[in-house]
């Protein structure tokens, strides 16, 4: 009997690490650098969120989805900071989180690619995250188009809307 509980237990926790563990992220320190490009705008949005189960063994078994809270947006200028919150950007007040939820996590050259929805202002686009997962630390690394999600466009050229983006999230 105590073979069979035994044999049980080891089966059950190595189902659960092969399917990928559900971690819990560091909210306090998680955070989202972007570079406007042609714009020469920094900054950060915090608040993320996350649900991620995630075996670094076993990528296609994972799942990763977040938000993060855009009204959360810091460039160091107060007034560029409202301007981004307003309507004519963001629309914080009516879209105040930026979603993403993975589709896709395999291993590449540069640790793993995922890709998945992300949504800003209810406009979802696929994009792909290159991403490493290593010292208890997610750190990715995006582009995406303002064009695309139907803010500050750029109508002559859409490289001019090139907003670089790098993700930071902890686990606990």
């Amino acid at each position: 009997m105590k073979k069979q509980l035994l044999i049980f237990g080891i089966s059950m926790l190595t189902t659960v690490f092969a399917v990928g563990q559900t971690l819990k992220i560091n909210s306090e320190t998680a955070i989202v650098k972007f570079n406007f490009v042609s714009e020469k705008t920094i900054g950060t949005v915090k608040g993320i969120t996350a649900n991620i189960k995630f075996n670094p063994d076993n990528p296609s078994s994972a799942s990763i989805s977040g938000t993060a809270d855009i009204t959360t947006i810091d460039t160091k200028n107060k007034n560029r900071d409202k301007d981004l919150k307003a309507p004519e950007f963001f629309d914080a007040n009516k879209y105040p989180t930026i979603n993403f939820k993975s589709s896709s996590i395999e291993q590449s050259d540069k640790g793993y690619l995922m890709k998945g929805d992300m949504t800003i202002k209810g406009i979802s686009n696929k994009v792909k995250i290159d991403f490493t997962y290593s010292d208890k630390t997610f750190t990715g690394t995006t582009k995406i188009y303002t064009n695309d999600y139907n803010f500050f466009e750029k109508k002559n050229n859409k490289e001019d809307s090139k907003v670089l983006i790098r993700i930071t999230i902890p686990i606990l």
